[in-house]
């Protein structure tokens, strides 16, 4: 492509991954809470507006003043798992804890909040695992065994609770009213939008910060599951500077195939570079690129029905760019005309073009 064409993609995928517009209301203070025995200093966050405060949700009362903890410093509070939230980069945490009334029973509801929604939709969507209850609150929500998870903008609140039946069965009536107190905010990031709908799964689009189809330097992609007659099938979108840097991937991508399986029969005419291979191991996959973006489908499908949701992608990801990049050529070719030279000289003594 030119590299005008470069300049119309990249601002596509800037727009795709554009941060939502953070709250930035001012909220007082609450005094230091105590985990484990330990101290944590006093500060502010736009989170601390969502908690429910004495007992403003029906059967819980509220403990004791709402934490709120720097991201740097999320290791002191939730240990191990910290690591999952600073990989997206959580800017804080805000955290509450409950007490039922009357029975037995606790919560703690947490809010992750992130320095965009990309982020707190990857820190969310990589915690969906196996069959999956899904709830109706938005953005986008799912229940565990023990825990309600909701991801809204650039938060991602997570409602854990025990302690009996009862409990568990009402942490909904927690989530709902953090959820209700929140504002609306972007969908899921629009680069989702390039996979085919056709055979893909409802809620199964992610972003991922660690790497995916098991491959570390496919870390920062989106990804999405397809069922294609009744065989899974991942996919894999992963945009990155430049096309330079998108040839590198793909034949990173390539020499992990090669080094077990084999590679077949490149594909006419799908994106600017291809290589379709299979592995008694890895499956069939469908690999191509197309400007600064690096396309992947894998599954133990047959090769064609891998190939037509590549495809149907390349056809999606050029659909959606074809009017910037015709106007990024019309730039180009302005520009590179020779500009005309003003001179007070007669026509007729000038050397005809």
């Amino acid at each position: 492509m030119t590299g005008a064409r470069c300049l119309a993609v990249a601002m596509v995928v800037s727009a795709t991954v554009s941060c939502s517009n953070q709250q930035k209301a001012a909220v007082p203070a609450s005094q230091p809470a105590s985990f484990k025995g330990e101290q944590f200093p006093t500060m502010d966050s736009p989170s601390l507006q969502f908690l429910p405060r004495q007992e403003e949700v029906a059967g819980w009362r509220l403990e004791s003043d709402p934490l709120v903890l720097p991201g740097d410093q999320l290791p002191r509070y939730l240990e191990h798992d910290a690591k999952h939230f600073q990989r997206y980069g959580a800017v804080d945490l805000t955290a509450g804890t409950y007490q039922r009334i009357g029975a037995p029973g606790f919560a703690t509801v947490q809010i992750f909040r992130f320095p965009d929604f990309i982020k707190a939709f990857g820190a969310y969507s990589t915690r969906r695992s196996g069959v999956t209850s899904f709830l109706p609150i938005a953005n986008e929500a799912f229940a565990g065994k023990h825990s309600i998870h909701i991801w809204r903008g650039p938060f991602y609140v997570r409602v854990m609770g025990g302690g009996s039946e009862q409990a568990v069965n009402s942490l909904k009536d927690l989530a709902v009213v953090v959820a209700d107190r929140m504002p609306q905010a972007a969908s899921k990031p629009a680069i989702l939008n390039f996979f085919p709908e056709k055979y893909r799964l409802p809620n199964s689009e992610a972003f991922t910060a660690t790497g995916a189809l098991g491959q570390p330097y496919f870390a920062n992609s989106f990804t999405a599951s397809f069922n294609v007659d009744g065989e899974p099938v991942e996919g894999l979108i992963r945009p990155v500077a430049n096309k330079e840097a998108a040839d590198l991937l793909l034949e990173q991508y390539k020499k992990f195939y090669l080094s077990n399986g084999r590679q077949l029969d490149p594909v006419e005419n799908l994106g600017e570079d291809n290589f379709t291979g299979e592995d008694v191991y890895a499956g069939r996959t469908v690999a191509f690129r197309l400007d600064r973006f690096v396309i992947v489908f894998n599954g133990f499908n047959q090769r064609q029905k891998i190939l037509d949701l590549a495809i149907a992608t390349d056809q999606k990801i050029l659909g959606g760019i074809r009017k910037q990049l015709v106007a990024a050529d019309k730039r180009e070719e302005a520009s590179a005309r020779p500009k005309p030279t003003t001179t007070t000289a007669p026509p007729w003594t000038t050397t005809p073009q």
